[in-house]
């Protein structure tokens, strides 16, 4: 899985906050932005909190999960409610 960029800081300037910082509340560390933007892939548990805090649409079109499905990245967690434990 891989960020969209220039979506991701879209839809972080839409809230009025850096995507670093955004990224950054969002669980990852305070050099995630650089690595996701540089082109290293999105880890499954930064993915689960933006999946979380997002909801499955956003996530959706900010992240390119490539090979993989939605159905078969959420069969990773267990489901309660809408959140990904």
């Amino acid at each position: 899985m891989k960020l969209k960029i220039d979506e991701f800081e879209n839809y972080a300037k839409r809230n009025g906050v850096s995507p670093r910082l955004m990224l950054q509340k969002l669980g990852g560390g305070r050099l995630a932005y650089k690595h996701l933007k540089n082109g290293c892939a999105l880890g499954y548990e930064l993915a689960k909190e933006m999946y979380n805090a997002l909801g499955e649409w956003t996530f959706l079109s900010l992240v390119d999960m490539e090979e993989e499905t939605i159905d078969g990245f959420k069969a990773k967690y267990i489901i309660i409610g809408n959140k990904l434990c």
